[in-house]
């Protein structure tokens, strides 16, 4: 278990609470945090009470009727939390590969914006990965932006539009390289 789960009470909690530090501006419905999250709907509505108890987070009424949850911006620790989390991941480039393993036949991984604390960045994950499978990709993508706190801004290339790519300057792939990244994976040799 990671110490931040049991500092703050749990893998759940701490992925509500990347969710609402993360997205700071973003008021959510009930069903949006239990999708956003993984988070099964009894203990996020257990989560979420405490996070409101503890005042993190604030619950309001839209017009419409239907609550929404937001973070308290008027929280006294707010900024020291969301960069303790920031700064700590959830998630290794090991265990990213692992996952991203299941898409197709994975051949480069780069790790760009979010993770290398670059919030401007047009990509979070640039991917290269033969015989890729959009909907395991989806999937996959979900998953790991449930356990980050964030949506997560990726491409999914074959081997042959990289190199083209890069044989022509591409302004996406070359916005990743160009910018702080780390290449967590290299099977086609280009980094070496």
């Amino acid at each position: 278990m990671d110490y931040l789960e049991k500092i703050f009470g749990g893998a759940p909690r701490v992925k509500l609470m990347r969710l609402f530090l993360f997205n700071e501006t973003t008021a959510f419905l009930p069903n949006e945090v239990f999708a956003r999250t993984k988070v099964e709907a009894s203990r996020a509505r257990k989560e979420l009470n405490f996070l409101l108890k503890v005042g993190l987070i604030k619950k309001a009424t839209r017009s419409n009727g239907k609550i929404v949850w937001t973070i308290n911006e008027k929280f006294p620790y707010l900024v020291e939390f969301q960069r303790l989390l920031l700064q700590t991941s959830l998630i290794t480039p090991q265990s990213i590969i692992k996952k991203l393993s299941k898409i197709g036949k994975l051949k480069l991984v780069v790790l760009s914006g979010l993770f290398k604390e670059q919030a401007d960045s047009r990509l979070d994950i640039l991917i290269v990965a033969d015989n890729a499978k959009k909907a395991s990709t989806d999937s996959i993508m979900s998953n790991i932006e449930a356990e980050v706190g964030k949506e997560i801004r990726f491409a999914v290339l074959n081997s042959t539009d990289l190199k083209y790519r890069l044989g022509v300057g591409d302004r996406l792939v070359r916005d990743v390289l160009d910018y702080p990244h780390e290449v967590v994976l290299d099977k086609l040799n280009l980094f070496r």
